[in-house]
């Protein structure tokens, strides 16, 4: 399956590698609003911007997108314009082949699992996510569309966690917990509690620090 990557960022880079890795799917190219100088990453030609999505996508004969932009609102805007460009474009969610997804996880289109991730049995991750290189988020979990789980964030059973939100760098959750949509978990945090919708929290343990608005930048 052809694959074209919306964004030329260095989580783009990680898709590419994900992508090339696994073997099941070819890269064909990218698209972006800024790429590099040259007009490739890793050998693949930046072929246009996001507003050039249906051109490129007939020239290279795509099958399929993935959105390789790190930051979740930012995300959800280039799939929401890229689907608005290209109703009927698929997405394909990805797996690096030294990742572990147990039997029962259901992966929502869109979604990457990077090396060394570990999703354990009966959790359901949304669409357009990011399980981040050496996460894990145990059993019975639920991400929302759009989150991410930062590289060696750690997530206990039956955590929830909304839409939109972020969970960074090596930050902890203890089991059963629920953050609301549109959050930001500090790195290095140790979360013990509930944490609601819409504010940056972090720390150990974990306090809310102030409030958010949707769409905020964090990366």
């Amino acid at each position: 399956m052809k694959i074209l990557i919306l964004g030329a960022s260095g989580h783009a880079r990680v898709i590419i590698d994900l992508i090339e890795q696994s073997g099941q799917h070819q890269v064909v190219g990218l698209v972006a609003e800024e790429g590099p100088e040259d007009g490739t990453l890793c050998g693949y030609p930046v072929a246009g911007s996001v507003e050039d999505l249906a051109a490129v996508c007939r020239d290279l004969a795509v099958d399929a997108l993935v959105a390789g932009v790190g930051d979740n609102w930012r995300r959800s805007e280039v799939v929401r314009r890229a689907m608005e460009l290209c109703p009927d474009s698929r997405f394909i969610s990805a797996v690096h082949p030294s990742a572990r997804i147990a039997s029962g996880v259901e992966l929502g289109d869109g979604t990457v699992v990077m090396a060394g991730a570990i999703v354990n049995s009966g959790t359901q991750v949304g669409g357009h996510c990011i399980v981040n290189t050496g996460a894990c988020v145990d059993h019975d979990g639920v991400l929302g569309d759009f989150v991410s789980i930062a590289p060696n964030a750690t997530l206990g059973g039956n955590v929830r966690v909304g839409a939109g939100s972020a969970v960074s760098l090596s930050a902890s959750v203890i089991h059963g917990i629920t953050i609301g949509a549109d959050t930001v978990v500090g790195a290095g945090a140790v979360v013990v509690r509930d944490v609601p919708a819409n504010v940056v929290a972090y720390g150990v343990p974990a306090r809310i620090i102030r409030p958010r608005m949707r769409g905020d930048r964090y990366l």
